[in-house]
């Protein structure tokens, strides 16, 4: 009888251990939204793919600048990003004539 108490015992554990273990997994990914009208976001991209190189302040101990948030609307944008050890937010403008250029990049203070 012993035997079979330990087994329901072990069963019981294990379903609470499963149910703890997905409650910690994230969401799946969502599909992407449609665009908000007006912006622009061939030039989100653009800045997303640059960051490493737009940015006036190089990463810090090895890190990859990375953006967390960017908006373009209009020839001008706002874009949040780090490296893990800095964070930063800057105003960009930019213009689109044939080709998307980023015209002035400023670290906000």
């Amino acid at each position: 009888m012993m035997p079979r108490m330990t087994r329901l015992i072990t069963i019981v554990v294990l379903v609470l251990i499963a149910i703890l273990a997905l409650s910690f997994m994230p969401p799946p990914a969502q599909a992407p939204s449609e665009p908000l009208p007006g912006r622009d976001t061939a030039v989100e991209l653009l800045i997303t793919e640059n960051i490493q190189t737009l940015s006036p302040e190089p990463s810090v101990l090895g890190g990859t600048y990375y953006v967390t948030e960017v908006w373009a609307e209009g020839g001008t944008g706002v874009v949040s990003y780090e490296d893990g050890h800095v964070a930063h937010t800057a105003d960009f403008t930019y213009t689109t004539d044939g080709n998307n250029t980023i015209t002035s990049f400023v670290i906000r203070k």
